[in-house]
């Protein structure tokens, strides 16, 4: 192929303005890479990197933990290099390292840009592009080795097709490096599968008459091939052989990892697949501008990493290094084609997208823009970010001697042992290769008294410590005694801040502890129930257990308890200082504290001061509760019509806000809405039926969780007599039948929740165990799969695939 070099015009911005580009370019990738380590698993790979340089050896058997699998580390190249450079440089010498690999790849990534055009702006400025798409990858992980290997392998094929260079001759090596650093080496094919294969149906298509690109020569794929050939063989020199283009696949294959693991979901939060949504347009519409000089190659080399994109969170950066290059490639061509040098100042351009990337450092070093969330906890500079490592409750641990095996939530397991191993011993950390039926169990332990009492007689752990759980909606003001993060009565709590909360057993060793330690009243993941704090003695306690833990740890989570206790209990000047000591924090629920505030200030009568906390909490998410008190502001204001909005606003997202409803039937009168207030009573007289049967279905739910099975089922069919049509009633009866063994009615009222509602998943999988238990199989499989459709993540999901297998073959 030969080199099609244009001259002149906004595609050769060369000389000493396109020098300040490519500099202010790499200049953004250095500045963007160096942050503090915030990713958990770095400290597994520091872990394994150290027990390598100690050892001299790569470990055979599972040195930190019990994974319940044959052991392998496919990554050892990579936690060597990176302990090495922790092991002169301290952490100075990790971070440079991650610095310069990722500078490294878009060296490579900006050359295989500027190729063949030499268009200087088009490629720094659609480089930028992809460096916002994969900043969230910039960590100390395997994956910047990835994005290092992946952009030389495409720029070198690159180099040698359009310029004759060789340094593809290098690939054998780099991709030996690759095995050993990484399980994503299968990704090492695609390019040159693109390559040949796109290559020679550019040949076949050209001597038909097509109109393509020019193609490669037969001699240079024949090159192509036999380093191919190459580095298939260069990466079987590695400990696990085959095993690094097959491990990656075992691990995606396992359904705990793709529902439980953030990063492994399919993107679903619209910031998110807005990027991918573009990248694939701008893919899409570079080939469409260029479809008389369509590359096969680049088609076919860019497909299956967009399609990687849509398929996780943790693939999206790998589409945007490949799409780059190859967006940028196809935008100078065009513009080349159509001879646009008239039309563009050249100096005009060059300052237009320095500023564009000056800015671009600015905005995303401070925060303002970013792809995705976890870069909101990005901090420039050298050094450990303990935002999401339980450092301190730790030093805790370590303060009054309490060592062995913990259980551990599963990012933290590496921190630890790179922190405390062999004193401390996790019980799991972030790897992928561990027994499903372990992680299950990880998950369910916590809620589960038989479970972790059937792993700490199995494991001896003596220590819990968690992140806080997802809400249990209602669960708080039905059972507040019940700690909805750990409910196990014979675990104390005794330590607990903004990230983690720790558990010692009681009538172990660490009694002495409890005694001195534990918390008897605060329950930090649970909602402070009103009804509670009218107790005196509870609310005392209550407030004295909050500020022992502000002194301790200085909690976010505590400051907004107190002011929660202090609103409710009318010391509104003491709500309001806690609110603003809470914002002051790292780890901050910024609108909670901020609700905490502006209630505070509605109630002293500092209106214009509520309506500004109120309003920024509603900007941070749609709360229906903030809006409806907004409406409350304004009324206090006198601006009738704006308290109308509010409070209009607050029922769509809440029709059950059942307060509202007087206030907005008394402005609708006022302000002569004749047909809105006869809408609103209407809605008022029949919300208020439906809260009834609420309430008779949360009285059910609770003598369920408490196994009062007949109070349970009359509680519930008092609720259905409110609500007819309600197939969660109808559901959760059907379950107490089955906990009774009375299939027939079980089944029944499975069946009519699924009549109302053919999409309730929950009355899908309860049909299935029904069926299971009667021993149609058949009909089991059919209500997992129709739940693995309507439900396709969480644990359920992963219960509904293990069932499916269990019952093999239909």
């Amino acid at each position: 192929m030969s080199k099609e070099k244009a001259e002149g015009g906004v595609n050769s911005a060369q000389g000493s303005g396109g020098r300040i580009l490519i500099i202010l370019f790499f200049l953004s990738v250095l500045l963007l890479s160096i942050t503090k380590i915030e990713d958990t698993d770095t400290w597994t790979h520091l872990s394994f990197g150290r027990w390598i340089w100690e050892h001299k050896a790569i470990p055979l058997v599972e040195p930190f933990i019990e994974t319940g699998k044959p052991f392998s580390y496919n990554n050892w190249l990579f936690g060597f290099m990176f302990y090495a450079a922790y092991h002169f440089f301290g952490v100075y010498g990790v971070i440079l390292l991650k610095a310069i690999t990722i500078s490294l790849a878009f060296f490579f990534l900006l050359g295989d840009a500027l190729r063949p055009y030499r268009s200087t702006i088009v490629a720094t400025l659609t480089m930028t592009g992809a460096v916002y798409l994969a900043r969230y990858r910039f960590i100390e992980r395997p994956d910047i080795f990835l994005m290092l290997f992946l952009a030389y392998s495409v720029f070198s094929l690159n180099a040698f097709l359009y310029d004759g260079k060789s340094y593809l001759y290098a690939l054998p090596f780099v991709h030996m490096l690759w095995a050993n650093s990484h399980t994503s080496l299968p990704l090492m094919v695609i390019p040159f599968l693109a390559f040949l294969l796109g290559g020679l149906l550019q040949i076949y298509l050209n001597k038909k008459g097509v109109p393509l690109q020019r193609p490669p020569t037969t001699s240079q794929l024949k090159i192509i091939f036999f380093i191919f050939i190459a580095s298939l063989a260069a990466s079987l020199v590695s400990p696990y052989f085959v095993g690094q283009y097959t491990q990656g696949a075992q691990v995606l294959s396992q359904s705990w990892w793709t529902t439980r693991i953030g990063e492994l979901v399919r993107p679903e939060e619209w910031q998110v697949k807005r990027g991918i949504y573009l990248m694939t347009v701008a893919v899409l519409m570079g080939f469409l501008l260029n479809y008389r000089r369509l590359s096969l190659i680049e088609f076919f080399l860019v497909i299956p990493f967009l399609a990687l994109s849509y398929s996780a969170i943790r693939f999206i950066f790998l589409g945007g290094i490949i799409s780059g290059p190859i967006i940028a490639r196809n935008m100078s061509a065009f513009i080349e084609s159509k001879a646009w040098k008239g039309f563009f100042s050249r100096k005009l351009a060059l300052t237009g997208v320095g500023f564009f990337i000056v800015l671009f450092i600015v905005l995303s070093m401070t925060k303002t823009i970013y792809y995705f969330h976890v870069e909101e906890i990005k901090a420039f500079g050298f050094g450990v970010n303990y935002y999401s490592i339980p450092e301190d409750a730790l030093r805790f641990m370590d303060k009054y001697g309490i060592s062995g095996k913990i259980f551990n939530a599963f990012a933290w397991g590496g921190y630890i042992t790179w922190r405390d191993f062999p004193r401390r011993k996790a019980f799991v950390d972030g790897r992928g290769f561990q027994d499903s039926s372990l992680l299950n169990a990880l998950d369910m332990a916590p809620a589960s008294s038989v479970v972790m009492d059937e792993l700490q007689k199995q494991h001896g752990f003596e220590a819990v410590l968690i992140a806080y759980p997802r809400k249990w909606s209602g669960v708080e003001g039905m059972l507040p005694d019940i700690d909805v993060a750990f409910p196990h009565p014979g675990w104390a709590l005794v330590y607990w801040d903004d990230l983690s909360l720790l558990y010692l057993r009681r009538g172990g060793p660490y009694d002495s502890v409890i005694e001195k330690k534990q918390y008897k009243v605060i329950k930090p993941a649970n909602d402070i129930t009103a009804g509670r704090l009218i107790n005196q003695a509870y609310r005392e306690k209550l407030v004295q257990e909050l500020l022992r833990n502000i002194e301790e740890t200085q909690s976010s989570r505590a400051y907004i308890d107190l002011g929660y206790v202090y609103n409710e209990s009318g010391r509104y000047s003491e709500a309001i200082a806690a609110g603003k000591k809470a914002l002051q924090q790292q780890r901050v629920n910024e609108a909670e504290a901020r609700k905490a505030i502006a209630y505070a200030q509605l109630r002293l009568g500092n209106t214009a001061e509520a309506i500004k906390d109120y309003k920024r909490v509603v900007s941070i998410n749609d709360d229906p509760t903030s809006l409806y008190n907004l409406g409350l502001a304004y009324m206090e204001k006198n601006d009738k019509k704006k308290a109308v909005d509010y409070l209009e606003k607050a029922l769509t997202l809440d029709n059950n806000l059942i307060s509202a409803y007087p206030y907005l039937m008394r402005l609708y009168g006022e302000l002569g809405m004749s047909d809105k207030l006869k809408a609103a009573s209407q809605a008022y007289r029949s919300n208020m039926d439906l809260l009834q049967g609420e309430q008779h279905f949360q009285k059910g739910l609770k003598a369920y969780l408490e196994k009062d099975y007949r109070t349970a089922l009359e509680e519930f069919q008092k609720s259905l007599s409110v609500y007819p049509g309600n197939p969660v009633v109808y559901s959760d009866i059907a379950y107490v039948y089955y906990d009774l063994d009375e299939l027939d009615n079980s089944y029944d009222y499975q069946a009519k929740a699924i009549e109302i509602d053919p999409n309730y998943a929950n009355a899908h999988y309860g049909l299935a165990l029904v069926y299971k238990k009667r021993g149609d199989r058949r009909s089991a499989r059919q209500h997992w799969e129709e739940y693995l459709r309507i439900a396709p993540t969480g644990y359920y999901a992963r219960k509904a695939n293990e069932e499916i297998q269990s019952l093999g073959n239909p």
